[in-house]
């Protein structure tokens, strides 16, 4: 088998692993035994509750997330031709933060809060996309009405978090946050059919990723229609992205992901998208699961959102990487 291969095969492993300890994990330990005994309906001591009613689900959520935000993140920064690029850069994450805001001031269930996001990062990405198709939806201009459009949503974000009672934020507080607290296979139900569907189209478009980053003159010349393409790719990623924050509430810090897993994966495996996407992928996965289990094992039965955890600990490992790389000249 081929390097890329290899490290798939080795990546997965990672996130097997790392799905066993996210279920092994917690205010209560959970001994290897116990869990195949409760996952197979073997004789002996089960955790059922706590394995198949609490931890499983929300690992499985983990897993749905962190694949969702890496493939994002990597299409939209094969889109921008920038490594560094994310959903956050295009105001996805930012417009989510601020239509759940605008929810909760208007009096709206916190229940609401996911489908708001959804709208808010699809409204997000929409303004984007129509800002930039007045000279052409460039890399260049994508990127930087992108970053005016965030920051917009983000300042009011902070306008309406500074101005309201403070009670009336905890929850959502505790949602921008990047946590998977008290999700359950409803979650899975609702966004397993959504989120699986766009991966599999993402990863049988991937050839197309790879002819986008040639540029737009070497596209059109390989008989690519640029614009339509990159509109269909940024609606894809968008999609993904909002869909991760509307079903599993993975939006604020935990966004991080959609800019680290792409470049850990280009890393490991090249810059060729038809593997970039499936390591992009398994390595989102490994993180977000890794940070929820962490964040329920480092100060029990306080939880810390996974979006904290893979802030804190991502940021700095993903700057020595800037440091280290030649690859990419960064």
């Amino acid at each position: 088998m081929s390097r890329r291969v290899w490290v798939l095969v080795g990546l997965l492993g990672v996130v097997v692993l790392a799905v066993i300890w996210s279920i092994s994990a917690g205010a209560v330990p959970i001994s290897a035994s116990v869990i195949v005994n409760t996952l197979f309906g073997l004789e002996g001591p089960h955790q059922d509750f706590i394995i198949l009613q609490s931890r499983l689900p929300r690992t499985v959520l983990a897993l749905i997330a962190g694949a969702a935000l890496a493939i994002s993140g990597a299409i939209i920064q094969a889109l921008l031709r920038n490594p560094l690029a994310s959903p956050k850069v295009i105001g996805i994450n930012s417009g989510a933060a601020l239509a759940v805001c605008l929810g909760v001031l208007s009096g709206v269930s916190p229940l609401w809060s996911p489908v708001l996001a959804a709208v808010g990062g699809f409204a997000a990405a929409s303004l984007v996309w129509i800002g930039s198709l007045r000279r052409g939806a460039s890399p260049a201009r994508l990127a930087l009405i992108g970053i005016a459009v965030g920051f917009l949503a983000d300042a009011g974000v902070d306008y309406i978090l500074v101005t309201a009672p403070t009670f009336e934020f905890s929850a959502p507080l505790v949602w921008l946050t990047g946590s998977l607290w008290s999700r359950g296979w409803e979650d899975v139900a609702r966004t397993a059919p959504l989120i699986l569907p766009l991966i599999g189209v993402a990863l049988l478009l991937a050839f197309r990723l790879d002819l986008i980053r040639l540029g737009d003159a070497h596209a059109r010349g390989l008989g690519m229609n640029v614009k339509i393409e990159r509109f269909l790719l940024l609606a894809l990623a968008t999609a993904l992205a909002s869909v991760s924050v509307a079903a599993v509430a993975a939006v604020g810090a935990l966004g991080f992901v959609g800019l680290m897993a792409p470049h850990m994966a280009r890393q490991l495996v090249g810059g060729n998208h038809r593997a970039v996407l499936p390591a992009s992928m398994l390595v989102g996965m490994a993180l977000v699961v890794l940070s929820d289990a962490a964040g329920r094992t480092l100060a029990p039965p306080i939880e810390i959102s996974a979006g904290i955890l893979t802030a804190l600990f991502g940021a700095p490992f993903f700057v020595f990487i800037l440091l280290t790389s030649r690859r990419e000249g960064l």
